[in-house]
C-alpha cells in the first residue's frame, strides 16, 4: 500500500545536475594558430599592417579622418599581437576569465572599429576630384592618381 499523498512515480530528475553547461575554451601554444580565433588574429595583423603602410605612404589631405584609420590600425594591429601572445605564451591559463567571451568581444570591437575606419577611409577617398587650392593661379585635385589608387586599396 501506497503512503497517504505518496505516488509510485519517482520526481523527475534535475536536467542540470546531467546535462552540465557546454564548456568551449581556447587552446593556447601554437595550436592557438589552428583556430578561427588564431586565424581573425593572424588576419588582423596582416590587414592591419598592410592599411597602416598604405595610409602612411599617401599625403593626408584630411588630417582629422585619416588620423582616426591611422589610430584604429596601429591599436588594433597593436592589441591583436597583444591577444595573440596571451595565448601563445600560455599565459590564458594563468588570467580567471571566461576567454571567450573575451575573445567575442575583442573581434567584435575591432570589427566595428575597422568598419568606421573603413568607412571614413571611403569619405577621404570619394573626396579626391575637389579641388584643392594652393593660391590663386594653381589648383590641384585634393588626391593625385597614385595616391588615389593607394586610397582605394587602403579602404578595401
Amino acid at each position: 500500500m501506497l503512503p497517504r499523498g505518496g505516488s509510485s512515480m519517482p520526481p523527475p530528475p534535475n536536467p542540470a545536475a546531467y546535462f552540465p553547461p557546454p564548456r568551449v575554451t581556447l587552446p593556447s601554444g601554437l595550436d592557438i594558430l589552428r583556430t578561427y580565433s588564431g586565424a581573425f588574429i593572424s588576419l588582423e595583423i596582416l590587414f592591419g599592417t598592410v592599411v597602416w603602410i598604405l595610409v602612411s605612404a599617401t599625403r593626408v589631405p584630411l588630417p582629422l579622418l585619416q588620423g582616426w584609420v591611422m589610430f584604429v590600425a596601429v591599436t588594433a594591429w597593436f592589441l591583436s599581437i597583444v591577444f595573440l601572445c596571451v595565448f601563445l605564451f600560455s599565459y590564458a591559463n594563468r588570467i580567471a576569465i571566461n576567454w571567450n567571451q573575451a575573445d567575442f568581444l575583442f573581434h567584435g570591437a575591432t570589427f566595428v572599429f575597422y568598419f568606421g575606419a573603413f568607412l571614413l577611409q571611403a569619405a577621404t577617398t570619394s573626396l579626391h576630384h575637389l579641388p584643392r587650392s594652393f593660391n590663386s593661379t594653381t589648383r590641384a585635385t585634393l588626391l593625385a592618381d597614385n595616391e588615389y589608387n593607394i586610397s582605394i586599396a587602403a579602404s578595401v
